[in-house]
């Protein structure tokens, strides 16, 4: 059950507002005026429909101090007829939805319906600020939960475990958190990335090598097997190990054994193994690029983490979990913001979500984040604020257009903006407005009486 805010000077209006929230279940609390509504604008309020012409202080004056106060909560504005020009503004202004008087009872039902689907999305954030996770591990789709149950299965054994996954899927907090919850957690979590290594320094970096072994090589020199000695060694993108480093791979995981550079004696150590990849090792076997027996001892228990974008539920948790990081828990989302994240598809996964929500930190200082404080590639298909919002008006319009009508439906809301404003600008003058447009006056005036404009008195 939701709480509404409706303020506006019509007692029609109020009463029709509060009949159909009421009818839906919800509350509603009616204010005449703004200043009674912004002292009305209590935390426990979800939605705000807000009039536009009102007695004392204006609709617009009031949607900023709303949003100045709440920017998290969606607005629908009400506006009278004939004034498209400030339907725009207020949805520049941050305005969830517009409505045209008379009211139409089931568009307003529906964008109340939009309004408070929104508005629960960005209490997701807040809901989840706080929660426990498994090592940073955030989400509760079933793809991540197969993978928590594959986590707390393996936690039991030394198993070797290949954690598979695009780029920025988070392989190493998964290596981590079965390090954390096994019985070596008390021992070193040596990770390494096979990726960066230069070539002629895998086998050194790995095994270790004697004095002597190389030009450069002035003392003996422990490998990262042996600096993991009873605990845990993540080899992060092991299918770029080149293949003598495979051979050797191989030989240790069969036997437990290995030799520096260098040196003829067999070492051993006791180290689980715990690799990663975002190639696809098969393929890469029947490539002949990779030891297909080495790809089976690492392959004994297989995890795949699944991309961010098939995972898009997860993203107000996520959020959550990089504002508490991040020492901002209590941070407001606002919805707009939100629904950007969620209509994103994140290439990088959530590295490139950790690092959005890291840069709206800092550009939204202490306020709330907005949608201009994320990175400009979540908005590259709207191409910029002002296409956003004619990309909402069309939604609008192309929603509310009759089957098999719509172009003229939209193509006449657009005519009648344009028309609009540029009578606006020329004052009332059709010959200049006509000018601006490059349309002769005769024609100016029949898109006039169509949509019902007027102008000044020309002879």
């Amino acid at each position: 059950m939701a709480l509404a805010l409706v303020i506006d000077d019509e007692p029609s209006i109020c009463w029709a507002f509060r009949q159909m929230l009421e009818g839906k279940g919800h509350r509603a609390v009616v204010a005449p005026s703004a200043e009674e509504g912004l002292a009305a604008l209590t935390p426990e309020v979800d939605l705000v429909v807000l009039d536009v012409r009102l007695p004392g202080m204006d609709g617009l004056t009031a949607l900023r101090r709303i949003r100045e106060r709440r920017p998290d909560l969606p607005v629908i504005v009400i506006t009278a007829h004939g004034t498209m020009q400030t339907a725009v503004e207020a949805i520049k202004s941050g305005a969830f939805e517009y409505l045209t008087k008379p009211v139409d009872l089931a568009e307003a039902e529906s964008a109340v319906a939009r309004a408070l689907e929104r508005r629960a999305m960005s209490r997701e954030v807040a809901k989840h600020q706080g929660e426990s996770d498994l090592g940073g591990l955030v989400g509760s789709t079933p793809a991540m939960q197969d993978v928590f149950k594959k986590i707390g299965a393996v936690c039991l054994t030394d198993a070797t475990v290949l954690i598979t996954g695009e780029s920025g899927t988070g392989k190493e907090l998964v290596a981590r958190a079965i390090h954390a919850n096994s019985r070596r957690a008390k021992k070193n979590f040596e990770p390494i990335n096979c990726a960066s290594l230069p070539e002629g320094l895998v086998e050194s970096e790995l095994f270790g090598h004697e004095k002597g072994a190389f030009t450069g090589a002035i003392r003996t020199k422990p490998g990262r097997f042996e600096i993991a000695q009873g605990g845990t060694l993540f080899l992060d993108e092991v299918g770029d190990l080149p293949q003598p480093a495979q051979a050797k791979l191989l030989r240790f995981l069969e036997d437990r054994s290995f030799t520096r550079v260098g040196g003829n004696d067999r070492l051993t150590a006791d180290v689980r193994i715990v690799a990663a990849t975002n190639r696809d090792l098969r393929q890469l076997v029947a490539d002949g690029a990779y030891r297909e027996d080495l790809f089976y001892r690492l392959n004994v228990v297989s995890i795949t983490l699944p991309p961010l974008r098939d995972r898009k539920s997860d993203v107000p948790r996520l959020v959550a979990r990089f504002l508490q990081d991040g020492g901002n828990a209590g941070k407001a989302v606002s919805e707009a913001a939100l629904e950007a994240m969620m209509s994103y598809d994140w290439p990088g996964n959530v590295r490139e979500l950790r690092n959005a929500v890291e840069q709206s930190l800092v550009l939204s200082r202490s306020g709330a984040i907005l949608p201009e404080h994320l990175p400009p590639r979540l908005h590259a298909r709207a191409g910029g604020p002002d296409d956003e919002q004619a990309r909402l008006l069309v939604e609008r319009w192309l929603s509310e257009a009759p089957e098999g009508a719509a172009w003229d439906a939209v193509s006449d809301k657009w005519e009648k903006l344009l028309v609009e404003k540029a009578l606006a600008d020329a004052k009332g003058s059709l010959s200049a407005a006509s000018r601006r447009l490059g349309i002769n006056r005769a024609t100016l005036r029949k898109k006039m009486e169509r949509h019902g404009l007027r102008g000044e008195a020309e002879p």
